[in-house]
């Protein structure tokens, strides 16, 4: 047996006790059946993709906390960004070595024109506050 194939019937059941959920309002929230959720938090069936994505949202945890592969539940990024970030993966995958090194280097200068940026204003809010204790 798989480890998710043990966690993730745990987890799903867990999450739904203590958000004081019955089966029949969470699979009413999630649009399936009730059966199919039952089928779930017993292990005799496992969820696809798209209705793991439906169950982390619900819940605003993460696909790896609800398969066992984290215990952190909190997700780092929402769909949206999730979704934001796949689609530039997409974007480079099949690039040649020559182009991702070249990638790379420009990532690193963007981090540094950041870098410059963030200390820039900083700086300039601390200008700010001090003129502003002057001032009062």
């Amino acid at each position: 047996m798989k480890k998710s194939q043990h966690i993730l019937p745990q987890r799903l059941k867990e999450l739904r006790k203590k958000n004081n959920l019955s089966q029949y309002k969470l699979a009413e929230e999630l649009g399936v059946s009730r059966g199919l959720l039952s089928n779930y938090e017993q292990g005799s069936r496992e969820p696809d993709f798209n209705t793991l994505m439906l169950i982390a949202d619900y819940y605003c945890v993460s696909i790896d906390y609800l398969m066992g592969i984290t215990n952190v539940k909190q997700r780092f990024l929402s769909t949206e960004e999730q979704n934001k970030y796949y689609s530039i993966f997409e974007d480079i995958t099949g690039l040649e070595k020559e182009s991702l090194d070249e990638l790379q280097k420009y990532i690193d200068l963007l981090k540094i024109r950041d870098n410059l940026h963030h200390a820039e204003n900083k700086k300039l809010s601390g200008l700010t506050s001090k003129r502003n204790i002057e001032a009062g």
